[in-house]
């Protein structure tokens, strides 16, 4: 054999090497991408359920609360320490203590902050996550409680970034939508950290 064809036979078979070593790598990276997709579509999928999970016993919690005590209007946890950016799941029990349905709106005011406190509009739309009706009125009706009984509201609490730290004092109150009266309200403490 000569010397040239042996250099073309040793040019094929590094050719061939260099496939069958660029088909492997191929397919490790496509079987990497497949199991990395999993994994991630499996993580939010976990998410959701611990998320429901968690408010599920949020509102056993407050179920025994509204039970035990003598409150018309609950929150889930009333002194709040959390950092700028952060988020939180939280949740609120009302109990219907009259006769008919109570139909209602719940709102966020700002009552003392480190600085300038934020807008009621802000506070309910911007840090907590639920369903706000600023009007309180029939046609955009929110919340109904059936007479003698009690109802759970999921909301988020989202820290915004640009917030200054402090003790922020915040009255959550409910009001009813019959006559614009408060049927109740509680106090919550979140410091921002």
């Amino acid at each position: 054999m000569s010397k040239r064809t042996y250099r073309v036979l040793k040019s094929r078979r590094a050719s061939l090497e260099i496939s069958i070593q660029a088909i492997v790598i191929i397919v490790l990276a496509m079987t990497l991408l497949g199991l990395g997709l999993t994994f991630v579509k499996r993580m939010f999928g976990n998410i959701e359920v611990l998320s429901t999970g968690t408010f599920e016993k949020i509102q056993e919690q407050l179920q025994r609360d509204l039970v035990n005590g003598n409150e018309k209007l609950v929150f889930s946890q009333t002194k709040v320490t959390m950092e700028r950016g952060g988020e939180k799941l939280f949740g609120w029990g009302a109990k219907n203590v009259g006769s008919s349905r109570l139909d209602y709106y719940a709102e966020f005011t700002p009552v003392k902050c480190p600085q300038e406190c934020p807008s009621v509009d802000e506070l309910n739309n911007r840090w907590f996550s639920f369903k706000y009706n600023p009007a309180g009125n029939n046609a955009n009706l929110l919340y109904t409680i059936d007479a003698a009984s009690n109802q759970f509201v999921r909301v988020n609490l989202n820290i915004p970034k640009d917030v200054p730290p402090g003790l922020y004092l915040i009255d959550m109150s409910i009001t009813d939508d019959y006559d614009d009266t408060k049927y109740a309200s509680t106090d919550l403490f979140i410091t921002v950290t």
